[in-house]
């Protein structure tokens, strides 16, 4: 398991050939820093019917399928730091999230041993990863856990290419249509 800190998501290939783009929240509260559930870098967002930005999984339903515990969609990593000024001044609080492109990231929003709906724990290079809700620290968060392969209905949302023993704690992935 890991631990949330100041830099959760850090890109270890180039991001030139990255698309980011900024889109609004859903609830603009979870841009304030002081927030118990505010947002934090390496978690992972969807697109809802307005073209907004929520939660990949619902956080208050910690890892349990249906309900939102695990996300049925595809997602994408938020890529902003808690409490950014630059978020918080534009006008429809807009966020980034990579939406597009090949990238490598290391995260810090996973845990490896849990088991969510059909999914397995993280114990292999290149085995695929889901977004769900994960606990780190007291609180609840929208991270990665691993995939179950055929069985499990999620979407991958990416491919792990070193696990945290081998990376200072950290979770290695490629973006999840890189395979």
């Amino acid at each position: 398991m890991s631990t949330v800190q100041k830099v959760n998501f850090e890109p270890v290939s180039t991001v030139l050939q990255t698309q980011f783009r900024d889109f609004p929240l859903a609830d603009a509260t979870l841009a304030q820093p002081l927030n118990a559930v505010a947002l934090v870098d390496g978690e992972w967002m969807t697109l809802n019917s307005s073209y907004k930005l929520v939660r990949a999984a619902d956080v208050a339903t910690l890892g349990t399928a249906g309900a939102g515990g695990r996300a049925t969609v595809l997602a994408f990593p938020l890529f902003a730091e808690r409490g950014r000024y630059d978020v918080q001044a534009v006008a429809g609080t807009k966020m980034p999230i990579i939406f597009r492109g090949e990238w490598e990231f290391d995260t810090r929003i996973f845990d490896a041993s849990a088991v969510v709906g059909s999914g397995a724990a993280i114990t292999t290079a290149l085995q695929g990863v889901k977004a769900a809700t994960i606990a780190l620290g007291g609180r609840n968060y929208c991270g990665l856990v691993g995939h179950g392969g055929s069985a499990d209905t999620a979407p991958v949302v990416g491919y792990v290419t070193r696990l945290p023993a081998a990376n200072g704690g950290k979770l290695r992935l490629i973006n999840g249509w890189r395979v």
